[in-house]
């Protein structure tokens, strides 16, 4: 058991804090995961109106080239660049399951 003597109980104190605080970022990225996902679906029933595919690899370059721009770090760029490759991933494969899906 550590004491707020103990060296450690600073370290500790960090971690749970960053912990914390990471908790509270998981929250709201999964907050926003949620509305792209809901924006992704509204796109595909307008493409499937217009006759449109679901992937556009075009689109799907300039999004990559876009978000990472924001990112002012240029170690974690290439970070980036996956993730939201597999967010875009995952948006597909929602699009075509949900287009598979019986309306209600």
């Amino acid at each position: 058991m550590l004491t707020k003597t103990d060296p450690a109980w600073n370290s500790s104190k960090e971690l749970t804090k960053a912990r914390k605080q990471i908790n509270q970022l998981d929250e709201s990225i999964v907050a926003l995961l949620a509305k792209r996902f809901e924006t992704a679906a509204r796109i595909g029933s307008i493409k499937e109106k217009q006759g449109l595919p679901v992937f556009d690899p075009t689109r799907e370059e300039a999004v990559l080239e876009r978000v990472t721009s924001f990112d002012p770090n240029r170690d974690t760029r290439q970070y980036l660049w996956n993730i939201y490759r597999s967010i875009m991933e995952n948006t597909r494969q929602f699009e075509h399951d949900s287009k598979e899906k019986p309306k209600k």
